[in-house]
């Protein structure tokens, strides 16, 4: 049973509202606002804190006092027993010690230095063929293009699903975002619904054949584990899929707004053509300045101090990893775009034990491409203003059409 929790501020409901259009467009002076007025912020729609402090979302995501199970996974309605709720049943997102340290110790194998560096080859020669074709074609809808199909193509590999499955895994992958919003429609929690069962049969099915005929894949890998007691099934199965929409869907995201984000700079996109070796410094500018996932979700196990707030045991916390990294405490002119940022280091994929497993793979992936596009095509331009996609937890674009 949840901790009774405070009344709202008088003014609560004007401080965050992640469901107005004026906040998908620009929720940076929203976060500017609330981190001004009142940076540990109850919120009565959401029954949580909002936490805007680079220090304070910091130190949360550090805080053993602040845990994942036992919180409601997400913020819709799901049948028990269906797919949504089977699925992620055991997601490492949403799992404490002891039994997140045994899961993330069996995956983590695939997310080693040595075997990101491994594929960086891979990742170098897909993004050369992706350029060869905007090259060809003069330009691209750079979301569909090139975005959504580099980390698909790597997370695809990794797992050994074949090229024809790639397309479909990544509808199903997409169909699974607005389960992380505060607000979900019944049609979108539908449609996760059907993602969530096909998911199920579809790699419950290839690891069945990799059992029969193991492959060099990572689902190969992983089957030993579990046959040793070290996962179960239904662990296995469902941390695949998560892996595969995170390691899809935030790469993909950090792609588009990073691209954006340079290409509304010029000065910037420029100086990344002239050198490509920034393209490391590049990209943590580009997740500090417009992360893709833009907060996390914590509940308190024990009484804990979150800046002046004394919070109890089943509160539930939010931090707001896009006001964190706007914040002028810790960033200097946090609202400049600036690729040379000496110590920059945004929490936008987490920290303790819950940082992103698959953090070093986005950042060689994002760093293969960055490396290469503005220097290939010095001249890319927009075409048209581009749409961002109406959700709040993963903030991207629609489409993004450039132009060489």
């Amino acid at each position: 049973m949840e901790a009774e929790t405070p009344s709202p501020r008088p003014d609560g409901d004007e401080l965050f509202n992640p469901r107005s259009e004026s906040f998908i467009r620009d929720p940076y002076s929203r976060y500017d606002r609330l981190r001004s007025l009142d940076p540990v912020h109850f919120d009565a729609r959401l029954n949580g804190w909002l936490v805007s402090r680079y220090a304070d979302v910091d130190a949360l995501l550090r805080d053993s006092a602040m845990g994942r199970a036992g919180q409601r996974r997400f913020f819709g309605h799901f049948d028990e027993g269906g797919s949504i709720d089977l699925a992620s049943r055991s997601w490492l997102l949403n799992m404490d010690p002891p039994d997140h340290t045994r899961i993330r110790r069996q995956f983590g194998k695939a997310f080693t230095r040595q075997r990101v560096e491994s594929l960086r080859p891979y990742v170098e020669q897909k993004v050369d063929v992706l350029l060869d074709r905007i090259a060809a074609d003069g330009g691209c809808e750079f979301v569909s293009s090139v975005a959504q199909p580099l980390p698909v193509a790597l997370i695809c590999m990794m797992l050994g699903v074949p090229e024809e499955r790639h397309e479909i895994c990544r509808d199903h992958s997409s169909a699974l975002l607005p389960l992380l919003d505060p607000v979900i429609s019944e049609a979108q929690q539908q449609r996760a619904e059907e993602a969530c069962a096909w998911f199920l049969e579809y790699f419950g099915e290839l690891a069945e054949q990799r059992r029969r005929d193991p492959k060099d894949d990572l689902l190969s890998a992983l089957l030993p584990a579990e046959g040793e007691g070290e996962l179960a099934r239904h662990e296995l199965i469902n941390n695949i899929i998560f892996l595969f929409s995170a390691g899809h869907e935030t790469t993909s995201s950090l792609l588009g707004n990073g691209l954006y984000a340079l290409l509304t700079h010029p000065d910037q996109y420029a100086a990344l053509a002239e050198d490509p070796g920034l393209a490391p410094e590049a990209v943590s500018e580009m997740l500090r300045w417009d992360a893709p996932v833009q907060y996390f979700g914590r509940r308190a196990t024990a009484d804990t101090k979150v800046g002046d707030r004394q919070l109890r045991p089943g509160d539930i916390v939010m931090g707001l990893v896009g006001a964190a990294n706007r914040d002028p405490e810790r960033f200097k002119d946090p609202h400049r775009f600036d690729i040379g940022r000496p110590d920059c280091q945004p929490v936008s994929f987490g920290a303790g034990i819950h940082y992103c497993i698959g953090a070093a793979l986005s950042k060689m992936e994002s760093e293969a491409l960055f490396a290469r596009l503005p220097q290939r095509f010095p001249g890319m331009r927009l075409v048209a203003e581009p749409e961002r996609r109406s959700l709040m937890a993963v903030r991207s674009f629609k489409a993004l059409d450039i132009a060489v």
